[in-house]
């Protein structure tokens, strides 16, 4: 039987058969085998015979940021495919938003139909993509009653138990984590963090601590981490949820003296530099988009209704402040300072959740290794059964000790951190709070360019 459907004109069918778990952990119902089992049948009595899989392991369904569900959008705009199939409508997304993208965006302008089999549904009908909708939302509730249950089981191991549930299976600096939620005092680290203090409260600089730390051999740590540490109540032997600290188990690495003393310098550093003009911080980093030239500070003022004179700071393009020095003048905007600082830090410190640079996701070399390791113990078993002579042996063992190699080197490259996506995982500091050389470095470590257009600020990243 040929693969044509007649709601779609007559068009040999062109199947894509998607499949998702979002943990390695499958639930037996929601396997990828039982639903590939699921949807190869249900176009075999279809007569459709031309099906492509697309299938995203261990991927959260809460968002598009799955390389299978990517790849099928791409082939669908390239008219490779005719047909998307689900086994359930969660499979395809937990979110109302990015399920009806996916349909009313990729799929109908496309001509694709889509079928889910647990709820019935088919684009085809009327009744089946207004079924889309009502479905979607019950995909979305139940995510967002399974992120509410886990936030419950966090709040109640922090607040009865006083248990750390931050980090993963990364340790907070200073202690090691024992067994999940207990954390251990690491003597070298508690250390440091006591002579960060005792500095950064002398000094009043955290830049100049941590060069007087690195100078008397402690380890060196980068700016946003020393930052964090000057704030983090977790050293009270405290233990937060959702910005409520509550009391931990743990124990406590500085006295509440000394932390108050340091969040004090903090607050005198943010009031002494409230106002003032920032004018190391974007140095030659502020671009005109319309001529080229640099961006710089314009002193002006004005007189309030009561009489007052406000003195404030603008940027300006240089061709615009002093044309005469030009064939022609300038006419792109000006930006008040105060508004430019307040964007450009809040898009530094939204980095981990807008986006604007790319965090390469992680790859899992493990599977590679073990499967190498795999055909290792097979061909010492076959020597060892006499079934494989010693030369064959070593052959194929060099062979696989060579791609193992290949496998680690890989792996050693790859997962080589730059220091802009180390510092944006372990969390940017609140800018506003810290002291012009600080702020200074942050940007360095994050602009290259700030291009001002009459409409927007264009950021180039360092990546």
């Amino acid at each position: 039987m040929e693969s044509i459907n007649p709601l779609l004109g007559g068009i040999k069918m062109k199947v894509a058969l998607y499949a998702r778990v979002s943990t390695e952990k499958q639930i037996d119902n929601y396997s990828i085998p039982l639903q590939l089992e699921r949807m190869q049948a249900f176009c075999k009595s279809k007569g459709w015979n031309e099906m492509s899989e697309y299938i995203d392991g261990g991927y959260s369904g809460s968002n598009l940021n799955r390389p299978a569900i990517e790849q099928l959008q791409k082939d669908i705009c390239h008219k490779k495919i005719n047909a998307v199939i689900v086994y359930r409508l969660d499979r395809l997304s937990r979110s109302q938003h990015d399920t009806l993208y996916l349909i009313e965006k990729i799929f109908l302008p496309n001509n694709v139909q889509f079928i889910s089999l647990s709820e019935t549904i088919d684009t085809s009908t009327p009744s089946g993509r207004a079924m889309i909708g009502v479905m979607s939302v019950f995909a979305q509730l139940e995510r967002e009653v399974i992120i509410e249950r886990l936030r419950d089981g966090q709040h109640k191991m922090i607040q009865e138990k006083g248990l750390w549930v931050g980090g993963g299976l990364d340790n907070p600096y200073g202690y090691i984590q024992v067994t999940p939620g207990h954390l251990k005092v690491v003597e070298e680290e508690r250390q440091h963090i006591l002579r960060l203090y005792e500095e950064f409260i002398k000094l009043k600089s955290p830049t100049a601590a941590r060069k007087k730390l690195e100078e008397e051999g402690f380890k060196k740590l980068n700016h946003n981490r020393i930052i964090r540490i000057l704030q983090n109540r977790l050293y009270l032997g405290e233990v937060s949820f959702k910005k409520e600290w509550f009391k931990g188990s743990h124990e406590p690495i500085i006295s509440t003296e000394l932390f108050n003393q340091a969040q004090q310098i903090f607050d005198e550093n943010r009031v002494a530099s409230f106002g003032k003009p920032k004018k190391k911080l974007f140095t030659g980093k502020i671009i005109c988009s319309c001529c080229g030239e640099n961006y710089v500070i314009q002193y002006a003022s004005k007189t309030t209704s009561s009489g007052r004179i406000v003195n404030y700071q603008n940027y300006v393009c240089r061709r615009r402040k002093l044309p005469a020095r030009y064939e022609s003048k300038c006419f792109n905007r000006r930006i008040k300072c105060s508004d430019f600082q307040h964007e450009i830090f809040n898009r530094i410190m939204n980095l981990e959740m807008s986006g604007e640079i790319k965090i390469p996701k992680p790859l899992n070399f493990t599977k590679q290794l073990n499967q190498i390791d795999r055909k290792i113990n097979k061909l010492l078993d076959l020597y060892m059964e006499e079934r494989l002579s010693k030369d064959l042996l070593n052959t194929k063992l060099n062979d696989l000790n060579k791609q193992k190699k290949e496998v680690l080197m890989k792996q050693q490259e790859i997962t080589e951190v730059s220091e802009v996506q180390k510092a944006i995982k372990n969390g940017i500091p609140n800018l506003f709070e810290c002291d012009t050389e600080t702020q200074t470095e942050i940007i360095n470590l994050f602009i290259k360019k700030i291009i001002v257009t009459n409409e927007s600020l264009k950021i180039i990243w360092n990546n």
